[in-house]
């Protein structure tokens, strides 16, 4: 567990770095508006859009590395087909990877994902009322046993006693 525990941290925060090269890197002066080489290479005509592709499905790649369920696969892989498409739109498809962020989403979702995976399961204590209720069943019909081999041994053995 150890060793999965840092091999998993290792490549967390290489897609994370890696992610924010794509997506966040640099920022527009003066505003909060920040970008990443995502969608300068999609400025790149005819080739850019598909390059950028490739280079989003790279925190996939990693993720089924990774192991992660074919549930948050589904997702990262939606979200890269989608920044994608509207990518192919001119200009457009520029500003839609500037807010969309598909790298630093497909991150975040891999890091909640092994997060998940590597947290220990809080043990809860056992259950005790089915054993206790179980118990009382029992003492029930033992009780409900000894009282019908009453009904039949103490007028068996009043006959005999006479």
């Amino acid at each position: 567990m150890p060793g999965e525990l840092l091999r998993h941290q290792s490549a967390l925060a290489r897609l994370d770095r890696y992610a924010t090269l794509m997506d966040a890197r640099f920022r527009v002066p003066g505003t909060r508006i920040r970008f990443g080489l995502d969608p300068i290479i999609g400025l790149l005509p005819g080739i850019g859009d598909a390059l950028g592709l490739v280079l989003s499905l790279y925190v996939v790649v990693e993720a089924v590395r990774l192991g992660v369920s074919k549930r948050v696969l589904f997702i990262m892989l939606r979200n890269v087909g989608l920044e994608a498409l509207v990518g192919v739109v001119p200009v457009l498809g520029d500003m839609f990877d500037i807010a969309f962020k598909a790298n630093l989403r497909n991150a975040a979702l891999l890091k909640s994902y092994i997060e998940g995976r590597l947290r220990p399961t809080p043990v809860r204590a056992p259950r005790r009322w089915p054993q206790w209720a179980l118990l009382v069943a029992f003492a029930a019909l033992v009780l409900a046993v000894l009282l019908g081999l009453r009904q039949i041994f103490v007028p068996l053995w009043r006959g005999l006693s006479n």
